[in-house]
């Protein structure tokens, strides 16, 4: 192991299991805190945003560094609830291993999954923990088995608990054979109860035995000797981690002060540092190339941005190779603007300290870069070097927003766009149709909450009007030959242009493609693009219903011109007219988007929640069982649950949770479609 670690983690998993009291535990065991806080009562040292304390919710990934005799760690608490998908997957582009956060009692639920699925797409390496281990229905035992079948890896408990529910007394280590025990006003370390010596040995057993397991050469002496020492246990742990084929598994109730000192030994002790990672994958020009911990080019990746009202924005790093020092001079990949450091600041939650120097496998902040956001990356000054980040989550909900106070408007829209920079799951754009501005974000609570950091970061009010879907018009069927023409003659020299337009259905998800079959010179080479620009501004406007047109090849096989009175503008002029032509012939149709839903909840709600789906155009696709937990797989149209939190919570009573993300688009049944045509004609008279 490496005498003076950088060592970085994030604690990933559902929302509600426990993340950030588990967070807030290993601070106090770690020294940074002195007492241990509540999400529910808002004294949470890792919630500290307003708008955290007010929904008693975590929405941002939050940071704090500290250090150890051994070196130094950098945790990052994410949020769970898919509103704020994207922290947890900013965080795990930045982080070299994760602690999976699980309930005792409901076990791997929807968003346990998707966090797993994600640090192994990133290649974090992960150990886990059952918390809330004092809430009735606890069971460790069941929490490991589910584990290890829904993930496919080998999981090894590393605690053995001592009782559940009201019951739990702590857990022995089954490393050490010491008892953490809960005690007024914390824990203490005792010699496990004699009667559990039997359970706790056999134990102790499974647990060596699965590690073994993990290497042929360790495996080989066991069966051997049948002993291993604790020194191979570990290293053999270490090594299965960071491969990806061992997930140790420990137990904790965060909410009892239980936890916190088995995740520092953890981190200490299991999870590998920067030095012990695989070099990441960047760019180098047109050339891909390696970067670790040992290359000595300066290098960071800005994983996070943080939006201040008065202190500008802050720009959350982690240090891939080499180091980065006060007064030293970075390039940014992207914009190859020069970035002169200043200030370099450790995070600790809300506050933070100055440093000279971070190194590679750290994590700090800047404030004040010209030009730099999140994704970017800051090199050498004659370096092009940038590190591929995937891309943020799409939006999947959009609201209409305006100033509440008039001549806000730019101010609003200038802040609104500092909050997407810092934030690339949000996007600001205009409805060219009605002229509207809309905020598309992963969820009601999403937009929400970005209003309420608004308004107290900027000072500013917006009114939310109702969601937008966002439909698309594509065509059935296939049309020859319509003819798009503009022909004006005022006096002096007129406008003449004449395209003929071929279009036939695209496949699904392939866009507006324009094809040039121009042959002969019957529209000049100048004069093609001026056709292609016609058509596609027409085409997103929409013909049909008043939006995009997807999903449609479109031709164009021949035309005439004039010598004196053809350009540019009538041959654009012209494409659009042919488009919108061809369009009205081709059986134009409407496509809505399908949402992906997971939606867990007792299981004495799965009934009442199939037949609300069902009404809502849902298509159930089968139903998982999680310990306590059931899950409800469905395809379920946008437009039909724009408001399914505060639904799900009126149905369930507030037992309910839920994830979607985008899944494809389908065309709409005619009555909507109808009715949607009918507004839009309506909103073109008016």
């Amino acid at each position: 192991m490496c005498a003076d670690r950088a060592t970085c983690f994030a604690l990933i998993g559902h929302g509600g299991d426990g993340k950030t009291t588990l967070a807030d535990s290993l601070l106090v065991a770690a020294g940074v805190t002195g007492r241990q806080g509540s999400v529910e009562d808002g004294t949470s040292f890792m919630n500290y945003q307003p708008e955290e304390k007010a929904r008693r919710v975590t929405i941002s990934a939050s940071i704090c560094s500290f250090e150890r005799e051994d070196g130094s760690y950098t945790l990052i608490d994410t949020p769970g609830d898919s509103n704020f998908a994207g922290e947890m997957q900013a965080a795990l582009n930045a982080v070299d291993s994760a602690v999976l956060v699980l309930s005792a009692r409901d076990g791997v639920r929807v968003g346990t999954e998707k966090a797993f699925r994600q640090a192994r797409e990133r290649g974090v390496a992960l150990v886990a923990v059952a918390n809330k281990m004092d809430l009735d229905r606890a069971d460790f035992g069941v929490c490991a088995r589910q584990a290890e079948e829904l993930f496919g890896v080998r999981v090894v408990p590393l605690h053995y608990p001592v009782g559940s529910g009201e019951e739990f007394e702590g857990f022995v280590d089954l490393l050490s054979g010491r008892m953490r025990r809960c005690a007024d006003g914390g824990v203490e370390t005792v010699d496990p109860p004699a009667e559990l010596a039997d359970e706790i040995e056999a134990a102790h057993l499974e647990m060596v035995e699965a590690v073994a397991e993990g290497d042929d050469a360790i495996l080989e002496k066991y069966l051997e000797s049948g002993e291993i020492s604790e020194e191979e246990v570990l290293d053999t742990l270490r090594k299965g981690v960071r491969e990806g084929s061992l997930l140790p598994l420990m137990c904790a109730a965060a909410a009892r002060g239980v936890g916190g000192t088995g995740l520092i030994w953890a981190a200490e002790r299991i999870l590998p540092d920067a030095s012990e990672m695989e070099p990441r994958s960047a760019v180098q020009g047109e050339e891909e190339v390696s970067l670790g911990a040992a290359d000595d080019a300066p290098s960071a990746l800005v994983f996070k941005s943080i939006a201040d009202r008065y202190a500008g924005t802050l720009s959350i790093f982690r240090v891939v190779s080499g180091q980065i020092s006060l007064d030293s001079t970075l390039a940014n990949a992207r914009t190859r603007t020069k970035e002169r450091i200043t200030k370099i600041l450790r995070l600790q939650a809300d506050s933070t300290r100055e440093v000279q120097t971070v190194r590679a496998g750290e994590i700090a902040a800047i404030p004040k870069l010209k030009d730099t956001r999140t994704g970017d990356t800051l090199c050498a000054e004659k370096s092009s070097l940038s590190f591929p980040t995937p891309e943020a989550p799409r939006g999947v909900i959009s609201f209409s927003v305006e100033a509440e106070e008039k001549g806000d408007e730019d101010k609003v829209f200038e802040s609104l766009n500092r909050l997407a920079d810092e934030d690339p799951s949000l996007s600001l754009g205009r409805d060219e149709r009605t002229g509207e501005f809309l905020l598309n974000g992963l969820g009601q609570l999403h937009i929400e909450v970005t209003l309420e950091k608004l308004r107290r970061l900027f000072g500013v009010n917006v009114k939310l009007n109702p969601p937008k879907v966002p439909y698309l018009e594509t065509i059935r069927t296939r049309v020859d030959h319509v003819e798009g023409k503009h022909k004006k003659q005022s006096g002096g020299r007129g406008q003449f242009g004449v395209c003929f337009l071929t279009v036939e259905p695209g496949e699904r998800g392939s866009g507006v493609q324009f094809v040039d079959e121009i042959h002969g010179g019957s529209i000049p080479r100048q004069y093609i693009p001026a056709v292609e620009k016609g058509v596609r501004e027409a085409c997103e406007r929409g013909m049909y219903a008043g939006y995009p047109m997807t999903d449609l090849v479109i031709r164009c096989i021949d035309g005439k011109y004039h010598s004196v009175d053809s350009s540019e503008m009538a041959f654009k002029t012209a494409g659009s007219k042919g488009i919108k032509a061809a369009v009205s012939s081709a059986r134009p149709t409407l496509l809505e988007p399908v949402m992906d839903m997971e939606i867990a909840v007792p299981g004495d709600f799965v009934g009442d929640i199939m037949g609300d789906l069902n009404g809502r155009r849902g298509k159930v696709a089968g139903v998982d069982s999680r310990g306590a937990t059931d899950v409800v797989k469905a395809q379920v149209p946008m437009s039909e649950v724009l408001s399914y939190a505060s639904d799900l919570t009126s149905l369930t009573g507030g037992q309910g949770s839920f994830s979607m993300e985008f899944s494809h688009y389908e065309e709409t049944p005619a009555s909507i479609q109808q009715k949607l045509a009918a507004e839009a004609e309506l909103e073109d008279e008016e």
